[in-house]
């Protein structure tokens, strides 16, 4: 904790200092962090990898052309040496317009923060987590036909303070743990790989080594076999993580830059309705434990719940200061990104989806970066599992599935109530009406 107000305390300086230099504003992050990841295969300790970086970058406003520079180090000679660097390139830099830091009324007060419960440091040693990666690699050989090609378990924290000349300064401060599997399955002269992994806050709520274990061998053995089907129009459900990656693309597509570039497909479609109207995407940026919980964004702007989504209806963007200027709007609190998203489920199981599904596609793994958030198109590399009479026949693989976003989004069948919680977006996974599938 000395370290944090030590830190706020030399942000703070830095602050008056540029402003005594002549700068008309300025904003300041520092950020620090370390971790630690351990990796075995074979039983044997294969990587073990220590981290521990920190930075400090300083942006200084001269009228409307601004100046940054940075460092790693936070002595008194480097410091002043940024100062010096980045006052030196903010006169010589172009004025724009929409430059600056948030106005005073826009930031986030201390007083009304809340506990967002990010941060809970263990006092864990790399023997223990050489033994649960020991562990988890152990039970995925428990099943015959698979080698694990990597067990890994992680832990971080660190903390940043941001401040700027308006008088605000605020700090984050958060631990991250995982762990995954990454198994081969062999048959018959055919090699699948596939994996499994968590993610939390607190190292304590892990998932259970032996569990994460099974779970991958269960994943990577189901797909061998894996085969071609015939080109052909069908539904798609796409798992919960897959569906995770079409929520990423509305949030592409409504973020300030790809629309003040007008390179996004929803551009036009603010109040407009692009889901069905059951369908609602909240954000939360207050949640314990959240991956992305906030009380403040990276312009220190106070952030807020909200309604991306509601009732099918696209009733907000992601803006930062910079980009609500230039679209003539106001900051969304957004700089950084979104903030916890959970979206709205339906009670329908898994099982129930697949019935629902009927016959055709179920989708567990996409590649290729063939999705233009210009004009929507999708078009993807995709494997998984055949269904027919709402059940998993076979597994397949080399697909492409195609249609187009705004389609996709409109003809969204149901969400499935499997949600998957190791991520900011938070949701289960989708069934789409109708997909065009290339195979054979």
């Amino acid at each position: 904790m000395n370290t944090i107000k030590n830190t706020e305390a030399i942000v703070a300086e830095i602050l008056e200092t540029v402003k005594k230099k002549g700068a008309s504003d300025a904003e300041v992050v520092y950020s620090k962090g370390s971790g630690l990841s351990i990796s075995v295969r074979n039983g044997d300790v294969d990587t073990i990898e220590n981290s521990n970086d920190s930075s400090l970058i300083l942006t200084v406003y001269n009228g409307k052309a601004k100046g940054s520079a940075s460092t790693a180090v936070l002595d008194r000679d480097s410091i002043d040496l940024t100062i010096e660097k980045a006052l030196e390139i903010a006169k010589l830099t172009q004025a724009d317009e929409f430059a600056g830091i948030a106005e005073k009324e826009l930031l986030g007060n201390s007083a009304d923060f809340k506990d967002l419960s990010t941060y809970h440091p263990r006092d864990i040693s790399p023997e223990t987590m050489i033994e649960m990666a020991k562990q988890a690699e152990a039970a995925t050989l428990k099943t015959t036909g698979v080698v694990v090609d990597e067990a890994g378990v992680s832990m971080g924290e660190g903390f940043s303070v941001y401040g700027n000349s308006n008088g605000f300064i605020g700090t984050k401060q958060g631990t991250n743990s995982s762990m995954s599997v990454v198994a081969i399955a062999q048959k018959d002269g055919q090699m699948e790989r596939d994996y499994w992994w968590d993610a939390v806050r607190d190292f304590n709520n892990l998932m259970q080594a032996d569990e994460l274990g099974r779970k991958a061998a269960e994943r990577t053995i189901s797909r061998i076999g894996a085969t071609k089907v015939k080109s052909c129009k069908v539904p798609v459900l796409f798992d919960a993580t897959i569906a995770q990656g079409l929520v990423g693309h509305v949030l592409s597509a409504i973020s300030g830059s790809s629309l003040y570039q007008e390179a996004s497909f929803l551009k036009d479609d603010l109040g407009n309705q692009i889901f069905p109207k059951w369908f609602e995407i909240k954000e939360d940026p207050f949640v314990k434990g959240g991956f992305a919980s906030r009380n403040y964004d990276s312009n220190g702007v106070a952030t807020k719940q909200r309604n991306i989504i509601e009732q099918g209806v696209l009733k907000g963007f992601l803006l930062s200061v910079y980009s609500a200027r230039r679209l003539g709007l106001t900051t969304t609190g957004n700089a950084g990104g979104a903030h916890n998203l959970f979206i709205q489920s339906g009670a329908q199981s898994f099982d129930a989806a697949l019935k629902e599904l009927g016959k055709g596609l179920y989708v567990t793994s996409v590649m290729g970066q063939g999705v233009n958030t210009v004009n929507g198109d999708y078009s993807r590399g995709a494997s998984g599992f055949w269904v027919e009479n709402g059940e998993i026949q076979f597994p397949v693989s080399e697909l492409t599935i195609a249609s187009n976003l705004k389609d996709m989004y409109k003809n969204l069948v149901l969400v499935v109530n499997d949600i998957d919680k190791r991520s900011k977006i938070q949701t289960g996974s989708w069934l789409i009406e109708e997909m065009t599938i290339a195979g054979d």
